[in-house]
């Protein structure tokens, strides 16, 4: 059985969690990994969601804005192009028989495409395009996907929604004026300009939802059904509950929120560096109970990724230590119990995390590094206190699925990269010293096959298996020469171990 190694919590009561600091007992353990593909990602600390990954397909955001899209099973990929800029946030569908993506770039540019795998290549097909009039610069882009043919999107402190065409042979072109209180086709639900920025946002599978705010506030809708609204009967301007998680530090910027049940809600602060778990009051309450907060003290920056309901867990990547936090609740949402603490290789720009496997007891993470996309498997049962009910995943969305038709004659994606120069995007609250990584020999931006991949797992290299014995032609990601150094460290023998 797998021991847990982590930090036990007092359910309720609030906690600070020094990453300088051990208790006696505490260990680090290293990730199991499986290395993917190679490729070059500049550090920088942001709350840019970059990378999705379904059944099928793994995708992640290049420098200049266009998407890679890899298959699993055939290690054949392809190119999206259409965003200008970088993208700051990607989703899959959750369809369960239908690979749709819905990206969201600092361009202003909201795309919706169809991914389709025929005769050994992989096509897209694209659904929709919203193209935001004025998008305002320094905000981070956030789209989630309400229904499987509705998404909601923001982007500064407006939220709007927009139906997606399954059944569209040519995409459906749509330019959001968000200022204004309607556009064509798209559904204002806060308009821009009136609030503080939104840093991230959740939509529960009621149909609540929660955004974050610069300023340390979250609202609130109860029903974002409302986006069905019509002219004559508009979505309701004023949320119904306004609250502030951290009361010790009211005004700071929030950056992250996700519903773990359906009254709770777990909040980000600055960088991540604090959790707050909140439930709604009920009728007439306005506002939220702060149930328990975590405080991560020492030099941290964290992307957060909540696994709910695939896992009651909330996972931290420290992007200064190259470590993973898991923090894990107890049932019911009653608070935080546990928190673990694990090693990687190098620094995580950002991931997303599922089940895929079998084994109900592991999670996949799927990372954007530094020096290459890779995947960590993590055990359950390392991340929560010992004898803890199997309960993990009992808020499961319905996954009942009504089959989309296939259109044919989908056009092809181009295989080569553009380089274009585009500059770091970083907060301007936001002045961190900036560690530099290493970045691998040229030619090692290559996807490896799955061949490679066993022989890496087993504790050979992708260059003996083949991997990097020809030059790779034209399909470096972006990244035209890259200077000579170390590239990542070997995996260890044993299953992948960094």
């Amino acid at each position: 059985p797998v021991v847990p190694k982590g930090r036990a919590l007092d359910v309720g009561a609030d906690a600070v969690y020094d990453i300088e600091n051990r208790v006696d007992g505490e260990e680090q353990p290293q990730l199991e990994v499986s290395p993917i593909t190679m490729y070059v990602t500049e550090y920088a600390e942001r709350q840019f969601c970059q990378i999705a990954v379904n059944s099928r397909y793994i995708c992640y955001g290049l420098r200049a804005g266009q998407i890679r899209v890899l298959h699993k099973d055939t290690s054949e990929r392809a190119l999206l192009r259409g965003h200008t800029q970088m993208i700051g946030d990607m989703r899959f569908s959750p369809s369960s028989k239908d690979d749709i993506i819905a990206s969201f770039g600092v361009d202003g540019n909201l795309l919706v495409k169809r991914i389709k795998f025929a005769e050994n290549a992989i096509e897209e097909q694209p659904l929709l395009q919203v193209t935001v009039v004025n998008p305002p610069a320094g905000s981070v882009p956030r789209v989630r996907w309400i229904s499987k043919s509705r998404i909601a999107a923001s982007i500064g402190d407006a939220i709007f929604g927009v139906d997606v065409d399954l059944k569209a042979r040519e995409p459906v072109v749509l330019t959001a004026d968000l200022a204004a209180e309607n556009s064509p086709g798209v559904i204002v639900f806060a308009p821009l300009g009136q609030k503080p920025s939104i840093s991230d946002f959740a939509v529960s599978p009621e149909g609540a939802l929660a955004c974050a705010h610069a300023d340390g506030t979250v609202r609130v809708y109860s029903d974002v059904g409302s986006l069905d609204a019509t002219p004559s009967t508009p979505p309701p301007s004023s949320p119904d509950a306004t609250f502030e998680p951290f009361s010790e530090d009211p005004d700071g910027s929030l950056a992250s929120i996700a519903w773990v049940s359906r009254d709770a809600l777990v909040v980000g602060g600055e960088a991540n560096k604090a959790l707050a778990l909140c439930k709604l009051g009920s009728g007439d309450t306005v506002g939220a109970e702060c149930v328990q907060t975590l405080k991560v003290t020492g030099d941290a920056y964290n992307f957060s990724c909540v696994a709910y309901p695939h896992a009651r867990l909330v996972l931290l990547a420290n992007l200064r230590k190259q470590s993973v936090y898991a923090v894990h609740l107890a049932a019911e949402a009653a608070g935080f119990d546990y928190v673990s603490e694990f090693s990687v290789t190098m620094p995580i720009l950002s991931f997303t995390a599922l089940k895929e496997s079998d084994d109900p007891s592991v999670l996949q993470m799927y990372c954007m590094q530094t020096q290459a996309i890779q995947q960590y498997a993590l055990h359950i049962d390392r991340c929560r206190p010992e004898g803890s009910e199997g309960d993990e995943g009992e808020y499961a969305a319905d996954d009942d699925e009504a089959d989309a038709d296939a259109d044919e004659g989908f056009e092809s994606a181009e295989e080569e990269d553009e380089t274009v120069a585009v500059p770091a995007i970083t907060p301007a609250a936001l002045n961190p010293a900036t560690p530099t990584p290493t970045t691998p020999a040229p030619g090692s931006n290559k996807l490896l096959t799955p061949g490679e991949l066993m022989s890496m797992a087993s504790g050979g290299s992708a260059a003996a298996s083949g991997a990097g014995s020809a030059p790779e032609s034209p399909r470096t990601e972006g990244e035209s020469k890259p200077p000579r150094s170390p590239g990542p460290p070997p995996p260890h023998p044993h299953h992948g171990h960094p």
